[in-house]
């Protein structure tokens, strides 16, 4: 899940008799302890006073290297300066210091709850138990809670509470355009739920799926709705296919991608694909829907201007056509779904990242505009 999974990261030390060195590989040759045996480390971690450290992070010995005495100890970074490949370098933000290698709000984080000064020993805070949170420099409270996202035209940020070691969701895909005459509804959304381990702080991007305005003839297809961590999708609820103006409706959202490229759909006679996750839909002067790493951005009507079709929904949807024929457009989703002539158009399948638990994928189910809800 890129930088948002859970990840454990520690180092190795040993204390040893002498001749015993419990299979670690020394970067030194040790010292001896206080009764008679030696200390080593697992590459690269040195000995410094008694313990194993890594001398590219860590700020007591910045640099270290040999038996880390005397111009081999390295460097002591100043309070709030980061110890990078073993080089004092760049200042955490206002208000955080350096502990365990990384820039933390001893106000909030979890792992050094109330931290002080150079963060060690006594001076490193408190780690908080799980299902609690940080606050104010204190362990305590609940850390549960939920956020809403409505249709907003835009994608918008989630930043993962620092007290939370991962996070459910519920996305819901829009469905796709109705016709005036009310004949032809667009194609449902599908919903997802699932949990998923995060990292306390990260920052998700979130796109809630719209339904575009009705058209007389062919209509546009619903906007999928998305969490994703930068490029990497955590969970996708494809969006309606367009509807047209007769009695079958258009395309629904039925279909579950569990691996792929996350491709747009397929456009018919200029009316636009879906866009898919990675790569926009296929279209005529923009019908084809947006990707999501583009922007989510709806598909054009065509022609421009054309007041018998509609253009997509934001969150990937295509733009509808009147070309030869009328055409509904695909629905937005992991994979986009496709143009089609009339009332043939399909909906934007959905998706779950790997590591995702207790998941749950409900087709065709959702109507008007999409929704997101994040709860931790």
């Amino acid at each position: 899940m890129g930088a948002v999974l859970a990840l454990a990261a520690g180092c190795a030390t040993g204390t040893a008799s002498s001749g015993d060195v419990d299979g670690l590989q020394g970067t030194d040759a040790g010292r001896t302890t206080s009764d008679g045996g030696t200390i080593q480390c697992r590459a690269p971690l040195v000995v410094c006073d008694g313990v194993c450290l890594d001398p590219a992070k860590d700020i007591t010995h910045c640099g270290a290297s040999g038996d880390c005495s005397g111009a081999q100890s390295g460097s002591v970074c100043p309070l709030g300066v980061l110890c990078t490949a073993g080089v004092c370098s760049a200042a955490c933000p206002k208000g955080n210091i350096v502990c365990d290698g990384a820039c933390v709000d001893p106000l909030t984080d979890k792992a050094h709850c109330g931290a002080t000064s150079d963060c060690l020993g006594p001076r490193a805070g408190t780690a908080c138990t799980a299902g609690t949170a940080c606050t104010a420099g204190t362990c305590g409270g609940s850390c549960t809670g939920s956020k809403t996202f409505a249709f907003t035209g835009a994608p918008e940020t989630f930043v993962v509470p620092s007290c939370a070691a991962k996070i459910t969701v519920e996305a819901r895909g829009a469905q796709g355009g109705t016709s005036m005459g009310g004949a032809s509804p667009g194609g449902f959304g599908a919903m997802v739920q699932g949990t998923v381990a995060v990292i306390g702080g990260a920052t998700l991007t979130v796109v809630v799926g719209e339904q575009p305005a009705a058209a007389q003839y062919a209509n546009g297809g619903g906007g999928g709705s998305y969490v994703a961590a930068g490029t990497t999708a955590l969970f996708v609820a494809g969006g309606g296919g367009g509807g047209y103006y007769t009695s079958t409706q258009g395309g629904s959202s039925s279909v579950l991608t569990t691996s792929g490229a996350g491709a747009g759909g397929t456009s018919h006679n200029d009316a636009g694909g879906g866009g898919g996750f990675l790569t926009a839909g296929a279209g005529t002067s923009g019908s084809g829907g947006g990707s999501f790493v583009s922007g989510s951005a709806a598909g054009a009507v065509f022609p421009a201007g054309n007041l018998n079709c509609s253009r997509g929904g934001f969150g990937g949807g295509g733009g509808a056509s009147q070309s030869s024929t009328f055409n509904a457009a695909g629905g937005g989703g992991y994979v986009g779904g496709n143009a089609g002539n009339g009332n043939a158009s399909t909906g934007g399948s959905s998706f779950f990242a790997p590591t995702a638990t207790a998941t749950t994928h409900t087709p065709s189910v959702q109507t008007g505009m999409g929704k997101v809800v994040v709860s931790w």
